[in-house]
């Protein structure tokens, strides 16, 4: 910003000589015209100015080799004067932890990869670039995206960030289990009752020692917003960017409830125990459904002991689903925005080359409707016999796990697991642990401005 002050102050300047300079009387007679031709105009357009971006990301290798190295090598060739170097730390985490530092420190990255509710604390804080003027420039239509994902990328109304996927969640289920025990594939529809019923059939001691040795659903506790969606038919916050109020009413703590009693009424998901170093059951065949989202396809291919598919998620009041998920966006600091925007676009915009690479790799559930609906995603030659539309199931009702995306989101993340914890490991009911968090909710909601 001082810079751009500077240059004001500078290009003032300049101006007003010029005005001084044409306001004067001339001292002398004007000069006689010129007695030769002017010089030819240049045939060539001057050569672009030569650019250097930081791409700073959180990829695993897999998608840095399968698509980040690609996307630059197309991108440089497309773009000779433009060059990209790429910053990459693989936990999201210490990411967020090292992106705010360099912001603070002045030496922010050009283009970035934050999470949805990390993306619109930056945008708070004026951190970033809306996006949305270099695509209503460029008649870039928004309206390809998702609606329900796009427009937790505004802040103010205005987008602030291209939405690259969506973080949706559905049932896998191993066909190998349910043939077994002769459960027909769920379809869509069925409900939390039923989830539970078929995970009590999938859950055995093979070899009668008194310990289950395959649950029928692996731990799914991180996503307890979405069993309170789906029994409650609400939100958690009564507004994502400006949380006034804590609405945990009581079909909301049932669902928690319910949640809790898969692992300690039930015993048809592990505890922690039991789960021990295992860190997926059922890549390791010990679980017969596992509640994930895409993400988890690459690591699931490699599975060669069963075969496996999706489904949507269960219905309680409603039929839901997440819209949160990661997007490009330029910093405010960059010195370079519309070359940074030109990349963006090569990466997430519509028909661009990197959405078709990442889906080629099966990385993501595209926020791009357009690809949802391809064939390149649904039924891609890597996954014969696996449906994914369960994948995106629950559209017209997509919520935010990140709720509120208020830059408050943090400390009430924390409250929540801290409380939540104990209801997971058997040492409080739903309505004693949400009973001790309100409180804490209602100090923390005192800070929204």
């Amino acid at each position: 910003m001082k810079h751009l002050t500077a240059l004001r102050i500078v290009v003032a300047l300049a101006l007003a000589a010029l005005i001084i300079t044409a306001c004067a009387t001339p001292t002398t007679a004007p000069a006689p015209a010129p007695t030769t031709a002017p010089a030819a105009a240049p045939t060539t357009a001057p050569a672009a100015k030569q650019v250097t971006l930081r791409w700073f990301m959180r990829w695993d290798q897999a998608r840095l080799d399968g698509v980040a190295k690609p996307v630059i090598a197309a991108f440089e060739k497309e773009n000779p004067n433009i060059k990209i170097e790429i910053e990459n730390i693989g936990s999201g985490t210490e990411y967020w932890i090292k992106l705010q530092t360099m912001i603070a420190g002045g030496t922010a990255p050009d283009v970035i990869y934050p999470a949805t509710h990390n993306a619109y604390a930056l945008a708070a804080n004026g951190a970033l670039l809306f996006v949305e003027d270099f695509a209503k420039r460029d008649k870039i239509d928004l309206a390809k995206y998702e609606p329900g994902v796009l427009d937790l990328y505004k802040y103010n109304n205005k987008v602030h960030c291209l939405p690259i996927d969506s973080a949706a969640v559905a049932v896998f289920v191993n066909k190998n289990m349910f043939e077994a025990a002769g459960i027909p594939l769920p379809k869509a529809g069925w409900t939390w009752d039923d989830y539970l019923a078929i995970a009590k059939k999938l859950t055995k001691d093979t070899n009668n020692d008194g310990k289950t040795d395959v649950f029928g659903a692996d731990v799914w506790t991180s996503y307890w917003p979405v069993i309170v969606w789906s029994m409650s038919g609400h939100n958690t916050f009564d507004d994502p960017r400006k949380p006034t109020k804590f609405l945990m009413d009581d079909a909301a703590v049932d669902a928690i409830q319910w949640l809790g009693d898969l692992i300690n009424k039930h015993h048809v998901m592990p505890s922690t125990a039991e789960r021990a170093n295992i860190a997926d059951m059922f890549l390791a065949g010990k679980a017969g459904m596992q509640i994930i989202g895409h993400w988890r396809v690459p690591q699931y291919m490699t599975i060669k002991d069963f075969k496996w598919d999706i489904v949507p998620l269960p219905k309680g009041k409603a039929q839901v689903n997440r819209a949160d998920g990661s997007c490009f966006a330029i910093t405010a600091q960059s010195k370079n925005p519309e070359e940074a925007w030109k990349f963006i676009k090569f990466l997430s915009g519509p028909d661009s080359m990197g959405v078709g690479l990442l889906l080629d790799l099966q990385q993501m559930t595209p926020a791009l409707i357009d690809y949802q609906k391809s064939d390149r995603f649904l039924k891609p030659d890597k996954l014969p016999g696996v449906d994914k539309t369960g994948l995106l199931a629950g559209k017209e009702n997509l919520f935010t796990m990140y709720d509120p995306i208020h830059p408050l989101y943090d400390e009430i993340a924390t409250a929540e697991n801290a409380e939540l914890g104990e209801v997971w490991n058997g040492k409080a009911t739903a309505k004693e642990a949400i009973g001790r968090l309100t409180p804490k909710i209602n100090e923390i909601l005192k800070k929204v401005k």
